[in-house]
Parts: C-alpha cells; structure tokens; sequence
C-alpha cells in the first residue's frame, strides 16, 4: 500500500501542476485521518480533490453547465459566490474575483494563458464571451493570490477552462439552440449549434472532431438617440460587439503505454462582430459602425510520463490571433448611388505567444513530495495602437481596399480620416500633434520643427506683412529652377508668390524642398505600425507536506524573469486541517503574494481610441488619447485568506474571510495635456465642431485594499429539490488617489447568488431559477461632474475648457439583480429538449450592458456507441470491430460478381434546406460613366438567402445474365441537369433527367461500362464526383485498380455563378448623369480660355445642345416643359423653385471707355465696356414675354436716370478679374454710344466688386478694340434690343468662364446660344441647391434609365467568371491499398476535342484576348488513412497545368495611385499552376442499413481559381464555394431508423484565395456562412 500511496501522491502533485487543481481525494474506508498513503489519484473527481486545496476553489463541471444550458463561460460563472461581472467604458464584460481588479484575474485554458487585448487594464475583456463550453470538461475556479503557482495576473484568483479530452468510446453530441427577443424580427433570429464527434479507444489512440456556431446577440441601448445626419429615423446604440464565433478543431490523446502519453489539439476560431454607436443627440455627431473579424489558431501538446517515484509533463502551446478593425461611418444625405461611408479607424493587429513548460513531481518519503517546473515563453504584438513601442515601421494603405462603398470627395478621392499624424515629446514628456511640420515639412539639424518667416497664420490674417520680403527671397532660394513670371512675362509681385505657395490653386513653390501643407498630404492614408515583445522564463517549487494524520501543509515559492520587468519572487503558505479528524470539515488558511504586469498597451498605447465630438451647438466633447507608460511597474499584492467548508449529508457550506492589500496600484490618469488635430479651429472659435482629445496615461499610484468575506450554503432537501445561497460582502478601498472615491468602482459591497432546482428523474423534467443580486455598486459608467468639454458658446465665443476636477466626479451607486429561468424535457437517457428565459424581470441598465429579456429554445443530442435507441447499431458496431478498422470501399469494382440474376426496383426522396448569409449592402449597384456591372451583380450585391429543394429518384439494377449489369436512374428536381446558378436550389419538381446508364460487362479481371456513368475522382469526394457521357474500363486486382475512361463531362461540370468578376471593356447602354443630361456643369471651368461650361456627351444629346438649337422663345419653352415634367415628378419642391421667375442679366447695349487706376493714381487699363443690368419680373411665369418687356423697361429707365449718357466715377475693391490684380481701384467712365460689337473678342468682366449704379462692367481691352468691329445705333434700338436680350438669342449676352492662376473664375462674354430665361433654369436645375436627384448622385441616374434615357457606352464592364463545361475529356485513375489501412490514389484528367474558349480582360480601353483549346489538363493525388475502425483521415492534393488554369489564378492589373478613384485595367497577370488541397477528418460511419448509425466529419479545403471545373461530389455545398475558395466544413449524418438519413452541413471561413474585380480594382472577398440541412428517405 505504501508504494501505491506513494505513485497516488506523485500522481496527485503532477495533477495540481498542469492544473489549477489537483485531483485527489479522501478515501474515509480507511478513517477519519488523512495520511499520505490514503491520497488516491482520480482525474475525474476535481470536486473532492479540490477539498484538500488550501485555497477556496470551486469545480464548476459538465453536468453544472448542462444545467443553465450555458454557451459561453460568461453565461454560468458569474452566478459563483466571490465572481463580479463588470462592464468597461467599451462595452467589454470583464470578470473580478473577490473585489479585485479584472486585470488581477488569471484566464487560462488548459493551464495556458488565453491571449485577448494588448491591455491588460480591464483584464482579457471579452475573453470569457468566447470561450465556448460545450466542449468544456469543467471549469476550476481558484480564489485569492495564486502568482507562487501561475506567475502574472493572479492577484485576485484564477479561472481554468479544462476542455473535454477525447472519449473512450464512439460519441456524437449535436446541441441546437435558438433565441430571440420581443423587438426581434423573425421568429427565432439568433442560432447556435455545437457537434462533437469521438472515434473511441482505437488502439492506443483514441480522437475527436468539433465544430461550432454561435450568434452573438446584439446588446441594443434602452435610451433611443435621434437627429442623426447619417441615418434616418431613431436609433438604437448596439452596447456591445454582436455577430458570429465559428470554430473548428481536433484533438487527441496517444498513449505509449500506461505511463507515458501525448495529448494534442488544433483549434481554428473565425469571430465576425459589428457595433454601432452614437454617442449623443447632437446632429453632426455620426452612427459609427464598428467592424472588426479575428481569426485565432491555437495548437497544443502535452507529454505525460512516469518512472518510479516521479510523474512529469512537459506542455508546448502555440497560439496565433489576426483582428482587423475597420471603424466606418455613413452619411445619410450621400447617394447611395455613389458610396456613403467614409473609413475613420483602421487597425490590424498581430498577437502571438508561445510557451513551453516542464513540470514534475517527485515523492520524497511518506510525508513529502517535492513539485518543480520551469517554462518559457514569448508574447509578440503588432498594430498602429502599439505606435509607442521601440520597434515601429510605417505602412500606406488605400481605402478601398477595406470598403468600396466609400464616398468619393470632390476631388475624387475615397473619404478616408486614416493620417499618420506627426508627433513631438513637449517638456512634459507628453505627445503632441505637430502640426507646423504636417503644414512646412521641414525639420533643422536636431529635429525641432521649423516655420517660414511669414507663415500660413500671418497669410490668412494678414498680419507680419513686414516679412513677406524675406520668405520671398528664401523661396527663390529654395526654386531656383522657377521664372518667378506671369502668363505676359512680366515679373511676379510678392502676392503672387505668395499665393504660388499659400494659395488653394496652382501651387507651384518648395520651401525647403516641400510644398505647403505636402508633409501632411503624404501622411494620408498612411500609418505607423509598433511591434513589442515580452519575453518570460519561470521556476517554481512546491512541497506537499503531510504534518499529521489531519494536517496538510503546502508551501510554494516561484521565481518569475521578464525582459521587461526583471525578476520578480513569489510565495505562498497554504494550510488544510481536517478538524477533529473528520475530512468533511476542513479549517484552510493562507498567506500568500502575488503580481500583475502591465500589457502592452499600457506601455506602448499610442491610440486615439474615441475622437472629441460635437455634443451641443456650441459645445464639444473631448475625446481620449491614450499614451503608453514604458516606465510602469508590476503592482504587488500581499494576501491572506482563513476558510471553513463542511458536508453534512445533503448540506454543504464553505465560509472564507480574506484581505488582499495591493501596492503599486496602477491607475489611469489625465495628463492635463490635450492632443489637438485641428489647432486652427481655435482661431476661427469652431473648437466645438473638431474638439481636441484628452491625453490620458497609466502610472502606479500607491495601495488598495480589499476585505472580504464570502458564504455559501446549499442543500438537496428532498428527491427533487436542492437550493444554493451565495453570499459576498467587500469592503474595498481606495487608499492613495485623492481623485478617486473611497470605495473602489465596480465593486459591489455585497452580492447574493441564489438557485433553487427542481428535479424529477422519474418523468425527465427539471426546472432551474438563479439570480445573482448587486447590492450598493459604484458604477464606473455612470459619471457625473466630469466636465470635460469644451465651449465656444460662452462670452465672445472664444473656446474655454471645462476639465474634470478631482475627486469631484460622483458615480451612481446601483443595487439590481438579475433572474433566469429554464425549464428542461429529458426526452431519453442522452438527450434534452428545453426552453428558457434570461433576464426574466427584463432589468435594463445601458451602463451595465444589460441584454433585454431573451427567449431560448434548445435541444442537445448525444449518439454513442453503446446502447439506447440513439447509439451507433450493434450490428454495425460489431462488424466495424471485427474488421479491425481496414480501409473502407476504398477500392469497389463497379461489377459485383456475388449478385445473381435478377432485377432490383429502388429509388429516394430528398428533402433538403439550404441557407447562406451575406452583406446588407445598396440593391442599386454603381452604374458610372464609364464602367457597370453586368452578370456580376450577384458577386457584388452579397446578399444572403434561403430555401428549399426536393428530388425524387427512381431506379433499377438488373443483371442480365452471368457477366452483364444494367443499371437505371431517374430523378425530378427544381432544376435541369447541374445548374450551379442556384445557390439554395429551386423547390418545384419541374425538371426529368436522367442520372445514370450504366451497363456493364465483365471480362475476366476488366469491367467494361458504357452510359451515364458516375465517376468520383479523388479521395475526398470535392474534386469531381458526378456522372459523365461515355465508356469506361476498369482492372481490378487484389490490392490495385485502375480506371480509364473517355466521355462528355459537360452536364457535370462548368461553374456559370463563379465568385469571381472579370472587368472587360465593352458597349452597354447607360443612362446620363444629372449634369449630362441637362448638359451644363459649372465646375467644368476651362483654365486656359473662356468657355461655356456645357457638358457634351458622345451618343446623347443633352438639354443644353436642344436650347442651342431652338429657333424661338416658345420652343425652348416647349423642350424645357418636356424635361421639367420629369423633375416635377421626382421633387415637386423643387421643380417649382426653379420655374418660377428670377432676375435675368439685361444686355443694355449702351457702351463706356472705363479707366482704372490704383492706388497711387497709376492708369492699370483702359476699355472698352458695356452695361449689364439685372432685371427682376414678377409673377410667376417666367415665359411671358409682356411681363419679361414691362420689368426690363423698368430695369432700363432706372439705369438711365442713374447713368445714362453721363460721366462715372467710383471705388471698388477688385477680385476675380482677368483684367486687374486683385487690389483698390478708381474707375471713371465716359459715355461712349449705342452699339452692337461684332468682334471676336470675349467681352470680360471687369471683376466680382465692381457693381455701380446697379450695373456690372464687361468689355475688351482699348488697344485690343477695332473700331470696323462696332456697329453704332440709336437709343431707342438700343432699348428695343435690351428689352429683348430678355427673350432673344440674337441680343442676348452669354456667361462664360475661366480659371486663373490664383484658382479664382473670371466671368466673360459672347453672343448668347440660350436666352437668358433659359439660362437661368438650366443653371438652378444644374446645381445642388435645388434639384438633388437620387440623393444628388453624381453618377448616371436610374431614374432616367426609367424614363427611357439610355446610350451606348464603352467602358469597364463586370461580368462574372465562367468555369465552362468540360465537353470532352479522357482520365486515368489508379488506386492501391499500401496496407490494409492505408491507400493511395492518383488520377489524370485531360479536355480534348478542339473547342475553343474565349475569354476578354479589359486593358486600357480595348481588351485582351486570350484562347484556350485545352481547359483541363488536371494530376491528382490522394491518400486516406483508416486510423481505427471509427476515424478516417483523407487527403486530395492536384494542378491543373493547362495555360488556362494560369490564366484563371491569375488576375487583373490595375493601374491606379491609392487614395484616388481612378482605377483603369491593364489587362490580366497570368498566376501559377493552380492547385488544390482538402483535408479530411471523419468520425463513424452513417448506414442506412442501421438504424442509430451516424457520421461526423470536418475538412480544410483550398480550391485555387482554375483548378477545379465543378460537379463536386459531396453533399456538403454548391460548387461556387469550391471555386477559388478556402473553406472549413462541419458536418454530421444520422439514421434513426432504417431508411432515413438525417445530415447538417456548415462552412464558414470561405475566403476568396484571390481578388476579384470591381468597379474600383480589385477586392479580397469573403462569401457567407453556408448551412445545408436534408433529408433523406430511401425506399
């Protein structure tokens, strides 16, 4: 007994090392005493090994989570006595153990650390969401300071997810959930499904598949925002990140022998989430959508052995996470025609750690044995929020590649807030936002920002003019390469220069190399990435001290190195003694330390985490910034603990008293520094619009204390009743930060946990209520006095701040509980049906991130191996053991020699549900004016769908003599043979076909088949595994075959809904933009000569070139009716405001020689000019001629009574004009005549300003005028013709246009093409202040396409990809069993027949063409291992080295300069030999020979674009997610009775391998989770 006493307590100690508790317990045959020789090892009794633990722990175990039905750790641990939930400013639910800090909890899986956020501030926030339990073992819950055990974070206790290991028998779990809320629309929106599958004991090995899908709900605001600018109606904030977490994995244990073992697992987890948020009622303050998809890979392996007297492990865990967060926002009054997001955040983050660990025990004598271990480990980060670690680099990204539903600006750039902004240390140490080298980009010999002389402050407020002359000469300096003259040659003045440089246009000059504002310019779209490491090498010791027959003693001490933080000591004395030498009353008590270092975060945040928003008119919210503190040090903690726990037949009770003094508490804090990105809103008193973001940081404060006591009871009273009671009272402390209140935030002073279950094991019903009560909570969300704003509606407007004060904010003190109910159906031994309520009394607290009410139907399946109506047939368990687990119809000649003649009648029907997700995106796709989507819409408008389909077969098997078989398949179905358009299927059986012909004759060891022939290729059934036209030959030997065969593969193969696009340029039809239409653009301004800015198009003719050619008045009021009844029917507001009569530019026809002079009284021009004068009609109809006559003579008389023949003189101030500078002028006229100027001379006007008498200026310079060019008449001709310029083209005067050099547009004049009647409309129609067709969509509108304005048009065409259809092709297939559980195949695949295929890619504006005669010229591989009699692993791996396949994975070049939107193709890249991989993993064997027999499975697969042609084998999914595609699969099949196949399908992680084409380049894509349901029924 000693010896086995002493392995016993080896064992036990070993356990305690690789988790958190060991697994030992009391054997009381032997008496109330406890000795060392009585400790018996059993791994699967954690709760009576957690008894002998001096610290407080509880097992929270399978049976416990069945029992709430919950699916994330989150869901059951927070109703355990001492478990506080807590709710951060993000929305992240954190967890604290006995009132300290979440970031003092140590979160491990399996033993290993889970890997969350950079910072550890509020602890692994969201980790526990994840963390799924349906493949959970148990979770062991240590409280109190465990870091002499665990290392860093486990100040406040530690929580350890123990997975489930692999089964020792065959086990299938399926568990199905289902949930809404009141407000949800659908039935049961939000869904969960988990399926495990065990092969059993398989020799020495023994293995388990898993895959999973949950629904994270979204978490909505109680509190309803409105007056969005970018949504329409009320809005609802989402508190919390919802979404989807898919995982997939594997996982085994292989034992060498008794002693010695390895377990291993991979798990691969896709997380999908979204949040929107608005932050207040103010307009302008946006609904920020959040995005963000992580993908985590995470490996580990474990050896265990034993030799004599010492049992070790040895742990290696590997694990990876890749988050991509991609922060959007929307703006209503964008069109969504043309994109209505701008990216305001972009992050990818790079988060890797391994570790390594060896740990042992070592049984020194009957009273002690020694544990030790060590380990090591490396933490690796990258992101743009680590920007203030040591190692930085810097990357450019272009935004579309993150949204191609951007906004495009008015210089046709993406909307992107994405700037590396650039950053200087003040004195304080502090980051601050250096502006003045974003604006002059210049920095001297010691890095200190330079400015220029005269700066861009002094420019716009027109101050320092004194040194305008010394930044002159230093930008001759710096451009020595620059004339320094104008468009005439003469020298340029110092405005001028200036403006070359400050000016919005035509910026031509360097300063120091540099352009202004160039620096910051370059920094768009660009980002500074950090990187950090932490390494950690641990040593820790412990002895398991048997004192006496009822004392244990454990003292344990760890020494702990970090790169970072040195060394650092732990230790722990733990005490259990059973008192009056019963076991089942215990006294515990412990002294202990522990630490918790500082995350990445804390020490490189470089991150503006929320921007400063507007919050009222006039006042703004500050943002936060935070900066890391490199210099932070690990806080410490000193703890200690005293417990009594008892059993008493059905009662139990545990009581613990603890105090945890903490020191170097680490705090965050407001620098008092501000970071500003918009200095120059200060100036202009519009802080409040952009406001600044305060600079927050962490540091080490001082103390915090925590006392505590906690109680738990609980009873079974009677056979179907038991109740739990949780009590904890804390009383934690702040006693160093003035600034803070006393009590501690988030830390209840007392919280109740309360259950009562019923259970009636007779019946199978069981009903559960639990609550967990909050009681006097400071709620850290809730603060009060904060200031923190910024004002600029104060006094003169000037900005001021209103920062917080310390220790004046106050905090809401809440008291809440929360009840859930669940109410659950044993349906037989293994399997459960339920229904439940969370929240039942629909508690809403939007601080706390509360759900609302949530309603839950489920059901959990078990399928095992054993017995029951849902085990695997005894018939097929026991042949499946008799063969010993050989290969399975691996090899299967297609002429079954034992049949006898005869004829067999069979057939099937299939019911089956598909269903795929997808984006909620724009239905109406960007049509441009040069590019459209054609068939390729489906790729680009990704949304989701669902349906049914049906098939009904019916066949017959007759063998027709010795050696002749003739088989007969026909089916009805929605669609006609393979039609791989349909995604979901088509539900009506509409469609005959004929599935299969085969007759086959058998020839000595040959099988020679002619018809229909089914024919799968490969091992894994994904390549091909459909039917063909043709012959076939096939040798069968004793352990090899091979196939060859010839035949028409084309109602197969071919994938017509490809997920691929293809740009080609060709003519579509597409209607005109707004502007096209009406033919008129004022933003098109000619910058070298005066033009009308009239639009023309090829192929349409716009409103404007009608007006042009319209003879008279009223047929230009005849077009402008047929236009304008259009626009009154798309905006009737509209439509009136710009029919009804304005003022009208009268061309007076009486003429004035215009002298100007400076300032100095210097003649700068004389000219030649004419009055033009503004006439303003009443009523309402701007077509009548009388009325325009009436008005114009009125306009006429005033001006001739003010002016008339006599001489001007008058001031002005001058811009905007090609004749003058900008400057004060004096201008005098004389009366020149009455006349008509016939020359070719563009009348200019004199300049914006220049108004006298209520006249404007335009005219030609006197030396330019040529007096024959002038035809004089008399006043009252004059008059006649300015009343009629009014209406008549013929004395009418035209606006035309021009850009000049400062980036001002001068005005000019000619003869008019339109009356000014009809100028005036096509102007108000063609701008945006009045008609906003489709949300003043800048691109063709869909509306006129309706209206039946439509043109040809080359340009960029989608269309999608086309795998065709293999007409013809031959193959060769062999296959060969190496061993009687291992085969391997190979096969060859090859089109031919001589069809052509053609295929465009656009390049430019024409397109290249390539043609292939040979499509397929396929190699494939595969292989499966038959590892046992219920696990299988298969492998297919394959090329396709035709040039086709090359062309097909390659892709579209585009030329394009990022943050633009101009994408032009330029043909296509050919890529590599395309290849293709699937990895298979089964679990059981599905028959439909045997009832209770049942199949599970999951695969990796990688299709690359071109190496696969269609006609998929599986039932799994439709062939579009095969190409080009990289997916997992789960999936399972079971026979409840015999006959009927019942199978679910899931894939997730379908990622495109490369882009596809857009309207703007090429995009990496994602297609939806893909789920697949059916039935089966044969007869």
């Amino acid at each position: 007994m000693k010896i086995k006493g002493k392995s016993a307590l080896a064992c036990a100690v070993l356990i305690h090392l690789m988790m958190p508790v060991s697994s030992v317990w009391a054997d009381e045959s032997q008496g109330n005493g406890v000795s060392t020789e009585d400790i018996h090892v059993e791994t699967d009794a954690a709760k009576e090994e957690a008894k002998y633990e001096s610290q407080s722990t509880t097992i929270i175990t399978a049976e416990d989570i069945a029992k709430k039905q919950a699916k994330s750790v989150e869901d059951i641990i927070f109703s355990e006595t001492g478990m506080t939930r807590n709710v951060d400013a993000m929305g992240r639910v954190t967890l604290s153990i006995r009132g300290a800090e979440p970031r003092h909890t140590l979160i491990l899986i399996d033993g290993h650390p889970v890997m969350g956020d950079f910072a550890k501030y509020s602890g692994q926030a969201d980790e526990l969401q994840r963390l799924g339990t349906e493949n959970v073992e148990r979770i062991e819950i240590v409280r109190g300071a465990a870091s002499a055990m665990y290392g860093a974070d486990a100040i406040g206790g530690v929580v350890n997810i123990v997975t489930r290991r692999a089964e020792n028998v065959p086990v299938l779990r399926f568990n199905a959930e289902a949930l809404r809320v009141k407000s949800d629309d659908g039935a049961l929106p939000y869904k969960n499904f988990f399926l495990r599958a065990d092969s059993g004991k398989l020799g020495k090995f023994q293995g388990a598949i898993y895959g999973s899908k949950r629904d994270i709900m979204p978490i909505y605001s109680e509190k309803i925002f409105y007056n969005g600018v970018n949504t329409n109606g009320a809005i609802r904030n989402s508190l919390r990140y919802f979404g989807d977490i898919k995982n997939i994995g594997f996982l085994g244990t292989y034992s060498f022998d008794d002693k010695h073992a390895i377990d291993f697992s991979v798990d691969r987890a896709d997380e999908e989430m979204d949040r929107f948020t608005k932050h207040s009622e103010d307009a302008p303050d946006p609904v920020v959508h959040y995005k963000r998809s992580i993908n985590r890979d995470t490996y580990r392996m474990s050896y265990y052995g034993q030799a004599k007297n010492t049992n070790w492990k040895i742990d290696f865990n590997h694990a990876k996470m890749m988050e991509d967060d991609v922060t959007l926002s929307s703006v209503a009054t964008f069109s969504k025609y043309e994109g209505k997001n701008t990216l305001r955040y972009l992050d990818h983050i790079l988060h890797k750690e391994w570790n390594l660990k060896a740990s042992a025990g070592t049984q020194l004598n009957d009273r002690h044995l020694l544990s030790y271990g060590f380990g090591v480990s490396k933490e690796s980060g990258e992101g743009s929020r680590l920007k203030g670690a040591r190692n930085i680099r810097t990357r450019y990204i272009d935004p579309w590649d993150y949204d191609k539903n951007l906004h495009s600006e008015e210089d046709g750039s993406p909307s992107s807030r994405i700037k590396d902004h650039p950053m200087y240390l003040n004195e304080n140490g502090i980051p601050q936002y250096d502006k003045e080298y974003a604006l002059y980009g210049y920095k001297d010999a010691y890095g200190k920002t330079q400015v220029p002389p005269y700066t861009f402050e002094d420019y716009e407020n027109g101050t320092n003019e004194d040194k305008i002359p010394d930044f002159v000469a230093e930008l001759r300096r710096d451009n020595p390469a620059e004339l320094f003259l104008d468009e005439d040659g003469d020298p340029l003045d110092d405005d001028t220069i200036m403006r070359r440089y400050y000016g919005t246009y035509n910026r031509t000059l360097t300063w120091h190399g540099k352009k202004f504002e160039q620096e910051e310019t370059d920094r768009k779209n660009r980002q500074t990435i950090g990187q950090a490491d932490i390494k950690k090498q641990h040593f820790f010791v412990q002895d398991f001290w048997q004192m006496g027959k009822d004392t244990i003693f454990m003292p344990s001490v760890r020494l702990d190195h970090s790169s970072l933080f040195s060394s650092h000591v732990s230790f722990n004395m733990g005490l259990t003694h059973s008192l009056g030498g019963n076991t089942n009353r215990r006294f515990k008590a412990n002294i202990g330390t522990g630490y918790t270092e500082p995350g990445m975060g804390e020490l490189y945040y470089h991150w503006e985490m929320y921007a400063g928003m507007p919050y009222d008119i006039g006042v703004g919210k500050l943002g936060y910034y935070w900066f890391g503190n490199p210099n932070l040090k690990p806080e410490k903690s000193l703890n200690f603990d005293l417990g009594f726990e008892a059993e008493q037949g059905k009662s139990q009770i545990r009581i613990n008293a603890f105090h945890n003094r903490i020191r170097d508490y680490m705090t965050t804090y407001f620098t008092g520094e501000l970071m500003h990105f918009h200095p120059e809103a200060d100036a202009k008193k519009e802080t409040w619009i952009t406001p600044p973001d305060m600079i927050y940081s962490f540091k080490n404060i001082g103390r915090a204390e925590i006392t505590g006591i906690e109680t738990e009871l609980s009873q079974k009273m009677d056979e179907h009743f038991s109740w739990k009671l949780g009590y904890t009272y804390l009383y934690a402390i702040n006693k160093s930060d003035p600034n803070m209140p006393r009590q501690l935030l988030n830390k209840p002073r007392h919280k109740i946990d309360i259950s009562l279950t019923y259970e009636n094991k007779k019946t199978g019903w069981r009903a559960s209520l639990w609550g967990d009560y909050y009681l006097r909570m400071l709620d850290s969300n809730t603060i009060a006095n904060n200031g923190n704003y910024v004002h600029n509606d104060l006094g003169d407007g000037s900005t001021q701040y209103n920062f917080a004060k310390g220790g004046q904010q106050t905090y809401e003190r809440k008291s809440f509980g929360i009840w859930n109910l669940l109410v659950q159906k044993q349906i037989d031994k293994d399997s459960v049906v339920y229904l439940g309520i969370d929240n039942l009394f629909n508690h809403r607290d939007d601080d706390q991130a509360m759900r609302e009410r949530v309603y839950k139907l489920g059901i959990n399946l078990k399928f095992d191996g054993i017995s029951g109506r849902r085990s695997l047939a005894r018939e097929a368990l026991a042949k499946a053991q008799e063969d010993g687990g050989i290969l399975r119809n691996f090899i299967t000649p297609p002429f079954d020699t034992k049949r006898e003649v005869g004829t067999t009648i069979f057939g099937d029907y299939r019911l089956r549900y598909n269903s795929f997700t997808g984006k909620n995106k724009p239905s109406e796709a960007r049509v441009t004016t040069r590019s459209s989507i054609g068939s390729a819409y489906k790729n680009y408008l990704e949304k989701g769908d669902q349906g049914f389909e049906q098939r009904l077969r019916v066949g017959a098997d007759m063998r027709v003599g010795t050696n002749t078989n003739v088989t007969l398949i026909g089916s009805a179905s929605g669609t006609k043979d393979v039609d791989t358009t349909q995604d979901v299927g088509a539900p009506a059986l509409k469609e005959a076909r004929v599935e299969n012909v085969d007759v086959t004759q058998h020839v000595k060891v040959w099988d020679l088949s002619l018809g229909r022939l089914t024919e799968p290729m490969g091992v894994t059934g994904y390549w091909f595994g459909k039917e063909y036209d043709g012959a076939r030959a096939v040798w069968t030997g004793q352990r090899s075959q091979v196939r060859v065969g010839f035949g028409d593969f084309s109602k197969s193969t071919g994938i017509s809904d490809s997920a691929y696009s293809r740009a080609v340029n060709e003519v579509f039809l597409r209607p005109p933009t707004k502007k096209e239409w009406l033919g008129y653009d004022r933003d098109l301004v000619n910058d070298e000569n005066y033009s009308v800015p009239s639009v023309q198009t090829a192929g349409f003719e716009s409103l404007y070139d009608k007006l042009r050619r319209a003879s008279s008045f009223e047929e230009e009021k005849r077009i402008l009716d047929s236009y304008f009844n259009l626009i009154g029917q798309d905006a009737p507001t509209a439509y009136n405001k710009i029919k009804q009569a304005a003022q009208y530019e009268t061309n007076s026809h009486i003429w004035r020689i215009v002298t100007a002079r400076d300032r100095n009284g210097n003649v700068k021009g004389r000219y030649l000019m004419t009055d033009l004068f503004m006439t303003v009609p009443g009523g309402s109809d701007p077509f009548d001629k009388n009325n325009l006559r009436t008005a114009g003579e009125t306009s006429w008389n005033t001006v001739m009574t003010r002016s008339g023949e006599n001489p001007e003189t008058w001031r002005r101030y001058v811009s905007s004009s090609a004749l003058l500078s900008s400057q004060q002028y004096t201008f005098t006229s004389e009366f020149y005549g009455y006349g008509v100027y016939k020359g070719s001379e563009t009348l200019q006007a004199l300049g914006s300003g220049t108004t006298y008498n209520g006249k404007n200026y335009a005219g030609i310079p006197l030396e330019k005028f040529n007096p024959a060019d002038f035809q004089t008449i008399t006043q009252a001709e004059a008059k006649e013709k300015a009343l009629s310029s009014l209406y008549e083209k013929s004395s009418a005067l035209e606006p035309l246009y021009k850009k000049m050099s400062n980036g001002d547009n001068a005005i000019g004049y000619r003869r008019a093409s339109l009356s000014p009647v009809a100028q005036r409309i096509l102007a108000l129609a063609a701008s945006d202040n009045y008609w906003r067709p489709e949300e003043n969509s800048k691109l063709p509108l869909h509306l006129l396409a309706r209206a039946g304005y439509l043109f040809p048009q080359l340009g960029v065409v989608l269309h999608t990809d086309q795998i065709p259809a293999l007409k013809r092709a031959i193959f060769v297939q062999a296959r060969h069993e190496v061993t009687p559980q291992v085969g391997i195949a190979a096969w060859y695949l090859r089109s031919v027949g001589g069809n052509s295929h053609r295929f465009l890619t656009a390049n430019g504006t024409g397109n290249d063409v390539d043609v292939f005669d040979t499509t397929a010229n396929v190699i494939g591989i595969g292989a499966k291992w038959q590892l046992g009699k219920n696990l299988a692993l298969s492998v297919d791996y394959g090329q396709n080295r035709s040039a086709f396949g090359r062309y097909m994975n390659g892709a579209t070049r585009w030329a394009h300069t990022a943050g633009t939107s101009a994408f032009t193709p330029q043909g296509r890249a050919y890529g590599g030999t395309p290849t293709f991989r699937v990895l298979r993993l089964d679990v059981g064997h599905a028959d439909m020979d045997a009832a209770g027999s049942w199949n599970a499975f999951v695969d990796y697969k990688a299709f690359e674009h071109g190496s696969f042609f269609g006609g998929n084998g599986t039932e799994a999914l439709p062939d579009r997610y095969l190409d080009g595609i990289r997916s997992f699969t789960v999936g399972a099949g079971y026979v409840p009775v015999e006959n009927l196949l019942v199978e679910t399908f899931y894939t997730f992680g379908a990622k495109g391998l490369h882009a596809r084409d857009t309207l703007y380049g090429a995009e990496n894509f994602k297609l939806g989770n893909y789920t697949r349901v059916q039935v089966t029924y044969r007869f």
